[in-house]
């Protein structure tokens, strides 16, 4: 298919081209005189010594002040520039004028820098100071970053953010993508993800695709003042990527980063499984009792499981009592996890490669990088992936600036061999299937189709029928192909010393290309074949093609004022950009296919055809589909800060957002966002002679983020399908109702924050208590659908929901010598709840029984509450019981109709609990003597609890689908003191007593834990040991997921991987190089 090079990619390689004909440097000969000494004292305004680094500009000649912040260096030119940097102090540049002694220098404390702080942040429009702003933000370095390995980005700032919280084990479909929440939920339809930006733009693509040894920090915007100025998608939180970047004259630098990540080969043996024994058994009972007559009778071509077929040849006299007996032994004393774990599981292993080259001169500053990375998945599925980046800052002009920057990706993954539990039998999870014989070779599985009736069809003149696991993952091989380009560049004229004005354009193009080829080998493609045998079938292989592309356009023009003096200091800006982001794809299969020789047959997917079995017809799969889409935005915002005297802080900002999502009503069309700060810097006042606390601010902010849903829309939305099999003509259908009055969501916050440093910076933090408030949200509500539509339910603005929080960051010293010891604590507390939903089950309680996973709305609830029945025990015949009004029964039906009744009232339900943490954070300690450095992350997650799932006899009669606790079950008098799993009900299946013991509270568990995260255990090698080409060499180990080392319940469950295998422990090992 023939695709047009988008005109941005001609723009960008333009500027790329005029990069390169600037000059990278400027050498000018000079005549200025050499100082032999040049000296000075350094001091911070609390008049102690400091210990810094001194380096004259544009070289690499530097020094350090002693303990007494005393500094010499030598030849130093007459009109040289000292550049002074060092641990919670400011930087500073000082001219040395001609004068060998510079006597005092006083540089400032940073009052909030720690280990990992770092003091600006870039909001994606303007970098801030931390300590001249009144928002809450987070601000991530990249040391910290490199505190955790892997591939993900995001994942790095799990357990070090305060206020941000990964929901593990939650699915709400689309709407989050990241599973991350920052300072709880805003919405509950809506999109929960926070927004993602790239070097000031939003990042529409896959976030996996940003290379993490390319980042300098990450800052987390969390309140109302930090995320208005993102306006309709920051309700959520953002997240502020920058990357690392070149500086003038800065002498060429090189970085190395090489990583290998190993890890276990998972435990399928902590997964609930029942017992081989057991389930043999349940099926002996079936066979008997004629469960599976009507199959065997009727539908006698549908797979039978091992055992069913050994009890149903030995009955038809087929094989003897004896061998029947050893067969069923045979199967006995085997567990399919041996089979997947030895065949379809392994060690894991990725190996991460990241080079860098920056520098510049006078007028040009440069970056280039390239990242590679290689992971051999557990699953033996594979993924590469290579990432370019190069970025050019050039001084056209005095106050003319250009900067051009250019991100490439490309990764290619190939799936791997079956997951757990992949391989059914009619869908039934049977623990013993046999993958291979005692010699390896590979045996047949039947998983449709019964083996012995298949091979007696068609003489032999049909494709084997049969499915062998252990062979068909190499005939059957899907690959994902992702080509991701992110490009930008931007102008700056500097009007005045005080004045800029910036034009920014950015650029993102990201193609996914998912291929599935399964060969005339491969199970599916044979089964398919012989299913439509009845029609002139074309032989040959499948392909199937789903190709996806995601644009993004954004244009910005900003003004920008920033202006000091006397005892005064403003900032403003102001801006508007346009963005439109464009998404389309098609999907296809292909039939026939052969590559040698290239060859593909054409199909018919309109019309249905009789299938092989029952004659019963069906359209063949994968007919072409197509979908595009195209969202715009445009925008107004302005940011204003005023500061006097350092100590006293006001700010404002404000943002219009409109968009051909809404405006069907003119009103709904544009949607102003706005928030105000105040900070008072506390121990500046004159008053204050607080000694122990030298520093102390209290700062307030209150303001309106916006929420929009991009896959909404105000106007009816159509599908269309091919022919209608009746008239012969094509068919619509109306998906989504048109509702002109859909608008924007919208989240007010206060938040009130205190700011502190102790003497000598020994105690530092910030403790933020945030309220929220969502309005507008959206919300489903009864719609009479006998007037238009197929829906009893129509989404509209009509939700609400609220909530509040408390951030608390603590630095500490609580080692400063040669020995340092150095912790931080993060405690975060959240609370949220439905105050507003006018759905009919967002007034019942019913709709959180087995809550907790996804997002259900009940007005008075936390989004992910739980409720539960509550729980009588078994009594003496081993059945659980329920309460209404205080009696214990065992009428299930009373219960259900109780528990849609007065449940709370009558005892029968039971509010639980949420199934996310009230309280979370983590406990870092950094240990460090000279060059080595430990640092240790425990995570903790308090009062929230988890559906423990439990044997449900109903779906494992009929669906096949056990559970450990069978063998645990009720079986004889006196079991109920020791158990509290009920005894079989077969052949009752009252799947309401089942319904009714799952959803019980003794399978809800407390899901508190503390968990040793990670431990990285670093080298450093400086210059002085390793030779003068390198600046530092480091060395060092990282462990991650070592394990819970504590959990409140008792049945040693992982309440973050209840129902999925938990990741595995893994270790690392890497160095890093700076020439």
């Amino acid at each position: 298919m023939k695709t047009s090079l988008p005109y941005w990619y001609i723009t960008g390689f333009a500027a790329l081209v005029l990069t390169i004909l600037f000059p990278t440097s400027v050498i000018a000969q000079d005549n200025y005189a050499l100082l032999k000494v040049v000296k000075g004292k350094i001091i911070n305004n609390t008049g102690e010594a400091v210990i810094a680094a001194i380096t004259i500009k544009g070289t690499a000649i530097a020094t350090g002040s002693n303990a007494q912040g005393e500094f010499s260096l030598e030849n130093v030119k007459s009109n040289a520039v000292l550049v002074i940097t060092g641990i919670n102090i400011e930087t500073i540049e000082i001219p040395v004028g001609g004068k060998p002694d510079l006597g005092i220098i006083k540089v400032k404390i940073n009052v909030r820098e720690e280990d990992g702080i770092i003091v600006e942040a870039n909001t994606g429009y303007q970098v801030l100071k931390i300590n001249e702003q009144n928002g809450s933000i987070v601000n991530i370095n990249n040391k910290v970053l490199n505190q955790q390995v892997g591939t993900d980005v995001l994942k790095r700032l799990d357990g070090v953010t305060s206020g941000l919280l990964f929901n593990i084990g939650k699915n709400n479909g689309n709407q989050s993508k990241t599973n991350i929440s920052i300072r709880g939920l805003s919405s509950i339809r809506g999109p929960l993800d926070p927004l993602i930006v790239l070097d000031d733009f939003v990042y529409e693509g896959d976030f996996t695709n940003i290379n993490p040894n390319d980042i300098e920090n990450i800052s987390v915007l969390k309140d109302a003042s930090a995320t208005s100025i993102w306006g309709t998608r920051a309700a959520n939180g953002v997240i502020v990527i920058t990357t690392k970047k070149g500086k003038l004259n800065q002498k060429p630098r090189m970085g190395f980063t090489s990583t290998l990540i190993t890890s276990r080969k998972p435990d399928l043996y902590r997964l609930q499984q029942m017992s081989s024994s057991d389930y043999i058994e349940l099926e002996q009972t079936l066979f008997k009792d004629g469960f599976f007559d009507d199959q065997i009778m009727f539908s006698n071509y549908l797979a039978l499981s091992p055992a069913v077929d050994i009890f149903l040849k030995k009955q038809n006299g087929q094989i003897s009592e004896q061998d029947s007996i050893r067969s069923i032994q045979a199967l006995y004393n085997h567990d399919v996890r041996d089979d997947y774990s030895k065949y379809f599981y392994k060690q894991s292993s990725t190996q991460q490669y990241s080079i860098n080259i920056s520098g510049g001169g006078n007028i040009n500053a440069f970056h280039l990088s390239m990242g590679y990375d290689y992971r051999n998945g557990e699953q033996y599925n594979q993924l590469q992936k290579l990432n370019l980046r190069f970025e050019n800052n050039i001084r056209l002009a005095k106050n003319l600036d250009l900067n051009v920057g250019i991100l490439y990706t490309n990764s290619k993954s190939t799936t791997g061999r079956p997951a757990y539990n992949s391989i059914t039998i009619l869908g039934r999870q049977v623990p013993y299937i046999q993958l291979a014989g005692d010699n390896g070779e590979a045996l047949p599985v039947s998983v449709l189709y019964n083996g012995d009736y298949v091979d007696t069809i068609a003489g032999g003149t049909m494709p084997d029928w049969k499915y062998y696991p252990l062979e068909n993952y190499n005939y059957d091989k899907s690959n994902t192909s992702v080509k991701d380009l992110f490009g930008y560049f931007s102008l700056r004229y500097k009007v005045t010393k005080d004045f800029s004005l910036d034009f920014k354009y950015q650029a993102q193009e990201q193609k996914n290309e998912y291929e599935r080829n399964a060969g005339i080998e491969s199970y599916y493609t044979r089964s398919l074949i012989n299913l439509y045998s009845v029609i002139n079938r074309p032989y040959g292989g499948l392909l199937s093609i789903n190709d996806s592309k995601i644009q993004s356009y954004t244009g910005r023009l900003q003004a920008s004022f920033d202006k000091k003096w006397k005892k005064n200091h403003v900032s403003l800006l102001a801006g508007a950009e346009i963005r439109e982001a464009k998404s389309n794809g098609y999907q296809f299969t292909t039939y026939g296919y052969s590559s040698d020789p290239l060859k593909v047959s054409n199909v018919d997917f309109i019309n249905p055809y009789p299938t092989f079995f029952t004659g019963n017809l069906q359209s063949i799969p994968g007919g072409p589909s197509f979908n595009d889409r195209t969202n715009r935005l445009i925008s107004e915002y302005s940011n204003f800060v005023y500061i006097r005297k350092e100590r006293y802080l006001l700010s404002a900002s404000a943002r219009r957002d409109g968009s051909n999502i809404f405006g069907v009503n003119t009103n709904d069309k544009w949607k102003p966002l706005w928030s105000v700060g105040a900070g008072w810097v506390l121990s500046k006042e004159s008053f204050y002679g607080v000694e122990q606390l030298p520093y102390l601010k209290i700062r307030t902010t209150y303001g309106y983020g916006g929420n929009v849903d991009v896959s909404k829309s105000a106007l009816p939305v159509a599908r269309y399908f091919s022919n209608s099999s009746i008239t012969g003509f094509p068919v619509a259908r109306i998906s989504s109702i048109n509702n002109p009055s859909l608008r924007w969501e919208q989240s007010r916050q206060i938040n009130l924050a205190l700011d502190f440093s102790s003497k000598r910076n020994i105690l530092t933090g910030s403790v933020d208590f945030y309220f929220k408030k969502g309005t507008d949200l959206y919300g489903e509500s009864a719609y009479d659908y006998t007037t238009y539509g197929a829906s009893n339910e129509i989404l509209q603005n009509i939700a609400s929901m609220k909530g509040k929080g408390l951030d608390i960051v603590l630095n500490s010293k609580n080692i400063d010598h040669t020995f340092k010891w150095y912790s931080t604590v993060l405690f975060n507390y959240n609370e949220s709840k439905t105050t507003k939903f006018l759905s009919p089950s967002a007034q019942k309680l019913t709709s959180l029984l087995g809550g907790g996973n996804s997002i259900m709305p009940v007005v008075g609830k936390p989004l992910y509450g739980i409720v539960a029945y509550s729980w009588g025990g078994l009594d003496k015949e081993g059945n659980p019981q329920g309460l209404i009004n205080g009696e214990l029964t065992t009428d299930y039906s009373a219960l259900a109709v109780s528990s849609a009744k007065d449940a709370i009232q009558s005892g029968t339900l039971k509010y639980v609990g949420s199934g996310t943490p009230k309280y979370f954070g983590s406990i870092i300690n950094t240990f460090s003597w000279r060059a080595i450095s430990l640092t240790a992350n425990i995570s903790y997650k308090f009062s929230y609890c988890f559906l423990k799932p439990s044997i449900n006899y109903y779906m494992l009669i009929y669906n096949g689908m056990g559970h450990s606790d069978y063998g645990k079950r009720w079986q004889k008098p006196g079991d109920e003191l020791i158990t509290n799993v009920p005894k079989s009900d077969y052949p009752n299946n009252n799947s309401m007593r089942d319904d009714f013991y799952t959803l019980s509270e003794v399978n809800v568990l407390r899901a508190d834990h503390i968990r040793l995260q990670y431990i990285n255990l670093a080298y450093k090698f400086m210059n002085n040991k390793i030779g003068s080409n390198l600046k530092d060499v480091e060395v060092y180990c990282n462990l991650s997921n070592v394990g819970i080392l504590w959990r409140s319940n008792r049945e040693k469950l992982d309440p973050d991987y209840v129902n999925t295998i938990s990741p595995s422990f893994s270790w690392a090992l890497g160095i890093r190089a700076n020439f």
